[in-house]
């Protein structure tokens, strides 16, 4: 996602769409690793808010839910 940005990848649906599907399923499926590693965290959220900064809605509504991982 980084390298693509010169090439702008944060454009892309698809590339939206399924940035957003792998975070949703890290959530899921890694929530105690992403609460407890905050280079982890900080890694995940600055992919996602590539996404955010492009202006997809689908991004910008995950990014609100993060905080799910500390409940």
């Amino acid at each position: 996602v980084r390298h693509g940005q010169a090439h702008g990848y944060q454009f892309e649906s698809l590339g939206a769409n399924v940035v957003v599907s792998l975070v949703k399923r890290y959530l899921a499926d890694y929530r105690v690793l992403l609460r407890e590693d905050a280079a982890c965290r900080d890694a995940l959220t600055d992919i996602l808010n590539t996404f955010v900064r492009a202006g997809w809605p689908e991004a910008l509504d995950l990014t609100y839910r993060l905080e799910e991982i500390f409940r």
